[in-house]
């Protein structure tokens, strides 16, 4: 019988607001995803081409309805196709904002012509039980009415001012038909997106395919919220942990109403007994009452519900995923990730930018590892030097050379790092001319003095070919010294 390995996962959804700054986030989430190229228009920061590898842009894929029913490689699409990607998102939900925007005139007039209605019902007294049960139908009406009928119907009664009631009422019947025609669930508070991602963290050594983890969170959100349509899927294999993201529409294709965190939230209730083996006290929540508490659970049980469904996914490679119990260790350690979280994504300790300093870090240490292995060369010839007393000043001069020599180009080696890496922070930093022009010379006058110019070479196109091409360009001059 085969034990599964227990990994973590993580699951995270942001909820984008029909205001300015909801679908300004909702922009620049997309730019992310869509990996639309920085320009002076779109106001995306040069910095951001280094929050992922360009030379795994090939592993990246997207599905969009736009594109058709079939995943493609993301960089196969041109600027023009991604910003139209980008700008579908908004354009259906600013045009129905701004019909009914134009509605409100029609409503304000659709309600006092309620008010006449009213006021002549109230005003009936006698043998008007017909006509009064006529307006009152009118009046309680919610769909649309047949305003030919009931024109006929009214003219088969008799009452003072005929004909500018008579009028009256059949304009009341048209604004009322035209605000049913017309009635939308949006509002500027409404949630009209939600963008969700999974990831497995490197740190558990498991290898899960691309196929399989884009599944996994399609079919969570098709299967569980079947009436909310799939505007957007984009796998990114580009940056440190391969992970999917999904754009669901929050509007309901049936309704027409902005509802799927009530949907979420019916969803959580309708599973409850699915949680009880987690969490055995849980009851369905009142979600009537705002509360800190109510919300907090709920997000703590449609988490494990995701983890229920993904664990399906992952049997198959004999793991199990499951939370962290909540140690001081664990809640520590999770202060630590929300914090990191919260810088820009080139800042973050598992960003790419920061993969490839822990690379070149590593490359050093293994440059110190050979000095090691010289190292362990004089040994050896020390112990030749016991064997041949004749020769030992003569090879203790040797060995004292090789020493300073190999001190030398290790201190060299490391000033020059250290003031290129100074140098290439100007790039993203706003520091005056003195400054960057003082940080380049001091790179510069490092490189010079280099006896060993070939590691100083190597580095140098290692971070240029993480820049831009001027920047790159900047970076690679440090080498004209002369």
């Amino acid at each position: 019988m085969n034990t599964n390995k227990t990994i973590t996962i993580i699951y995270k959804h942001l909820n984008f607001k029909n205001d300015g700054k909801g679908k300004a986030k909702l922009f620049k989430s997309l730019a992310h995803s869509l990996r639309i190229s920085p320009t002076n228009k779109n106001r995306i920061k040069q910095t951001k081409i280094l929050e992922w590898d360009e030379n795994l842009a090939h592993t990246n894929l997207i599905y969009s309805p736009l594109l058709g029913t079939k995943a493609l490689r993301l960089n196969t699409l041109t600027e023009e196709q991604k910003v139209q990607i980008q700008n579908s998102f908004i354009i259906k939900v600013n045009d129905e904002q701004n019909l009914k925007d134009k509605c409100s005139e029609s409503l304000d007039a659709l309600r006092k012509y309620k008010a006449k209605i009213n006021k002549w019902y109230n005003s009936l007294t006698g043998g008007s039980d017909s006509l009064k049960g006529v307006l009152l139908k009118v009046i309680n009406e919610k769909e649309a009415i047949d305003v030919r009928h009931m024109m006929d119907v009214l003219g088969q009664f008799e009452f003072a001012r005929k004909n500018q009631k008579t009028a009256t009422f059949e304009k009341y019947l048209e604004l009322h038909n035209h605000s049913i025609k017309n009635r939308s669930d949006i509002s500027r508070s409404k949630i009209i997106v939600q963008e969700a991602f999974f990831k497995i963290p490197k740190r558990n050594g498991v290898e899960v395919s691309t196929t399989d983890l884009i599944t996994n969170i399609h079919l969570f959100y098709k299967n569980n919220f079947p009436d909310y349509p799939i505007k957007l899927i984009v796998f990114h294999g580009d940056e440190i942990g391969h992970h999917p993201h999904i754009f669901v529409d929050a509007r309901n294709r049936r309704t027409g109403k902005y509802d799927l965190l009530t949907a979420q939230k019916n969803f959580v209730n309708d599973n409850i007994d699915k949680l009880k083996s987690e969490y055995p006290d849980a009851e369905p929540l009142d979600f009537s009452k705002r509360e800190y508490l109510t919300k907090k659970l709920q997000a703590q049980y449609f988490q494990s519900l995701f983890y229920q469904h993904t664990n399906l996914m992952l049997d198959k490679y004999n793991i199990q995923a499951k939370k962290l119990e909540k140690t001081i260790e664990h809640n520590a350690r999770m202060a630590v990730i929300e914090e990191d979280a919260k810088k820009p994504k080139i800042e973050r300790a598992a960003s790419f930018w920061n993969k490839q300093i822990i690379d070149l870090t590593e490359k050093l240490n293994n440059q110190r590892g050979g000095h090691r292995a010289l190292l362990n060369e004089k040994i050896k010839l020390e112990n030749q030097i016991k064997e041949r007393i004749s020769e030992r000043t003569i090879l203790d001069e040797l060995i004292s050379l090789k020493n300073e020599k190999l001190n030398s180009f290790r201190t060299q080696f490391e000033e020059f790092a250290l003031s290129v890496s100074d140098f290439v922070l100007t790039f993203f930093k706003d520091l005056s001319r003195d400054e960057v022009n003082k940080r380049k010379e001091k790179a510069q006058s490092s490189y010079e003095i280099l006896e060993r110019k070939l590691d100083a070479d190597e580095l140098i196109e290692k971070l240029a070919n993480n820049l831009n091409a001027k920047n790159a360009s900047t970076l690679r001059s440090v080498k004209n010294t002369s």
